[in-house]
């Protein structure tokens, strides 16, 4: 009797001591932001208004020198989730000529939210984390995951032609922008983050969880309610600077696709639509700001703040005027470049800013490590932890960008401390089809290709760029 007593005992304990370590581990909030470029305050950024992440921000790790993978919304956030290059995965768009399904090609790969639940957690999500062109992978990535799609236009002579697109050069009849007298759960961010504050009340704290969710905004078209474009005096708001291309640039440096005109806006943009259009931009993302202080306060009132690690990151930056474009798609330092935070619970906590170069891959490595899971053998990426110790440590020397162009070339790109080099080179043959160089430390917006005056530059960052994307074709 004793003897089956102690048994019962022991089991009793081990099921506890089991118990006790799922409810210490750190829950785990995971927001991405659609086409956000480091407009912020904790960026620089002092006429953004976004108190709530900047909050965040000065509890955690600001990576000031966060780089995306490609500059286009699915294949960044497919290989930020996965840890995984974009060469790797072998996908680059999200048209029918350039998609495959990459979970049945590559059904070893173990997600990031994935690994998660493969250790206890309850995978949640709301909005847009995965783009569904390219699958949500649902079976495995997932608990609960629902976009929760409520449309954009409030106004009906929006709504109306809501579905019409640019052709031939001409501006398409749908609105760029719209700022009614609504409440946030109109629209689709709003409503997410509803449906994710209802499903916190009824989570238990202590089981470990990773909640998901994606923001659209503030993605076109500039869409938000009212009171968060009433933040800004739009006559005071900085335009960009510069509106001409880089000097001498090549043809293959900016995209053909001119995303503006996709919707109801002339062709060039007028000064006054241009104001409007950061103004909307600027709506957009105080309306996000204010979607994440609902969260984190909701995580306080369950008393699950101080125990959550925190993840805000943008899919990849935007252009706002400069170089005359509205759009992504390039590999320039404005499209490649994303707000990247992270607030970790305990020793990590208050780490300050960084100017080290990180990439989106490296979020995988860096959450598991965090959590005290495993890291996956397909990443890619690299553990950020040892920078969040200390701010000036470094894991990479530099940061790399590619995007498909035309002629059936790749573009692939390195960002250093001080230089961004561009390499376009032919699918098939590997020859060089173009090369640029821009001097970043003292031309920020990259306003001239200096290749020609630095020529050794150029073929030391080139041995670089070959060495990098060598390991994707072993």
């Amino acid at each position: 009797m004793k003897k089956r007593l102690s048994v019962l005992t022991i089991l009793v304990l081990l099921s506890c001591c089991t118990c006790s370590l799922v409810a210490s581990r750190p829950h785990f909030l995971f927001i991405a932001i659609d086409d956000l470029r480091p407009e912020l305050g904790c960026y620089g950024n002092q006429e953004v208004v976004s108190p709530n992440i900047d909050r965040i921000a000065s509890e955690g790790t600001v990576f000031q020198r966060a780089y995306c993978q490609q500059a286009l919304c699915g294949p960044s956030r497919l290989s930020l989730m996965t840890g995984m290059y974009p060469d790797s995965l072998g996908i680059w768009g999200m048209s029918a000529a350039n998609k495959k399904d990459w979970r049945k090609e590559n059904p070893a790969i173990i997600s990031l939210s994935q690994q998660f639940r493969r250790h206890g957690y309850k995978a949640v999500g709301w909005g847009k984390i995965y783009d569904n062109r390219l699958g949500l992978d649902l079976e495995h990535s997932w608990d609960s995951f629902h976009q929760g799609w409520k449309g954009k236009y409030v106004l009906p002579e929006n709504r109306k032609t809501s579905n019409s697109k640019g052709q031939n050069g001409k501006p398409a009849e749908r609105a760029a922008f719209e700022g009614e007298d609504v409440p946030d759960e109109t629209f689709t961010d709003g409503s997410n983050t509803r449906l994710a504050l209802e499903f916190l009340k009824q989570h238990n704290p202590d089981k470990p969880l990773f909640l998901a969710i994606g923001y659209a905004k503030p993605h076109l078209p500039f869409i938000a309610p009212k009171k968060y474009w009433d933040l800004y005096d739009a006559g005071k708001l900085t335009l960009a600077s510069r509106k001409m291309p880089p000097e001498a640039h090549t043809e293959y440096l900016l995209s053909s696709y001119k995303e503006i005109f996709a919707y109801a806006v002339p062709n060039p943009v007028p000064p006054n639509i241009e104001r409007t259009l950061v103004h909307g931009y600027y709506a957009c993302i105080s309306y996000i700001d204010a979607q994440i202080g609902k969260l984190v306060a909701a995580l306080k009132d369950k008393g699950m703040y101080d125990n959550t690690i925190i993840v805000i990151w943008g899919d990849h930056g935007f252009k706002l005027g400069e170089f005359s474009e509205w759009a992504k798609h390039t590999n320039l330092e404005l499209d490649a470049r994303v707000p990247l935070i992270v607030k970790a619970p305990g020793k990590l906590k208050s780490a300050g800013e960084t100017d080290s170069l990180v990439e989106l891959v490296d979020v995988l490595p860096t959450a598991c490590e965090l959590a005290g899971l495993p890291v996956p053998a397909n990443a890619e990426g690299r553990s950020l932890t040892s920078i969040m110790k200390e701010p000036d440590e470094s894991v990479r020397d530099s940061a790399l960008t590619q995007y498909p162009r035309q002629n059936a070339t790749m573009s692939y790109s390195v960002r250093t401390q001080d230089w961004r080099y561009i390499e376009t080179k032919y699918k098939k043959s590997g020859k060089i089809a173009a090369a640029e160089l821009y001097k970043l430390n003292t031309d920020p917006i990259e306003s001239k290709n200096v290749i020609s005056q630095q020529p050794m530059v150029a073929a030391q960052h080139s041995e670089l760029l070959n060495k990098r994307i060598q390991q994707f074709n072993k």
